[in-house]
């Protein structure tokens, strides 16, 4: 059995794979935003400086990593192991040592896995473009704009996968969620508009 399957099935025993795919694709939209505010940020601070850019977007994308590894992780292992209690109570047997038990030890590693690396994706993918100007010299503009644009394409996306697994209206989602992105670039232009006033 392949690796994805084995994951797949681990998901499935564990009644985890929903709740997965869910907040996955959540941490993909939170590292989204965040990259958004990231790359707006950096350039109105005008320091173009592709090392401390490339700092800035790394540790920004492992930070949000390990926050949405460890919530769901912690979420996902409190729900296993009072999911396991239930089971064991209805057919009134331990089942330790079973594959049951196992499969709900490690549902909540790759559940917190897959939020990490979603949540980190959409930092980075945010931030490659606006990186990528500074590195060939290009103006920092362009790649700012082109983040940008990356940014609502993936919101978009994130907007049609959401109404596709929650058999939402397509409109509505997506403007749901490119509102969001908008909201976030709007506020960072008006903080950079009081910081200035200080």
């Amino acid at each position: 059995m392949g690796t994805l399957r084995r994951i797949r099935a681990v998901l499935e025993m564990a009644r985890a794979a929903d709740f997965a795919r869910r907040v996955a694709v959540m941490n993909f939209f939170d590292g989204v935003t965040i990259g958004t505010g990231l790359v707006l940020g950096l350039f109105l601070s005008g320091n173009f400086s592709y090392q401390a850019s490339l700092l800035t977007v790394l540790s920004v994308a492992v930070g949000s990593a390990i926050s949405g590894f460890t919530g769901a992780w912690m979420a996902e292992r409190i729900e296993q192991e009072y999911r396991l209690r239930r089971l064991e109570e209805a057919i009134l047997a331990d089942l330790r040592g079973t594959l049951y038990q196992r499969a709900a030890q490690r549902a909540p590693v790759l559940v917190g896995t897959f939020n990490g690396l979603s949540a980190a994706a959409g930092v980075g993918i945010v931030g490659v473009p606006f990186l990528a100007s500074l590195l060939t010299g290009s103006d920092p503009l362009l790649g700012t704009w082109a983040s940008v644009a990356v940014s609502v394409t993936s919101l978009t996306v994130v907007g049609l996968v959401l109404e596709r697994a929650m058999r939402l209206n397509p409109i509505f989602a997506v403007k749901r969620i490119l509102a969001a992105g908008l909201a976030t670039m709007l506020l960072v232009l008006a903080i950079d508009l009081f910081v200035r006033a200080l």
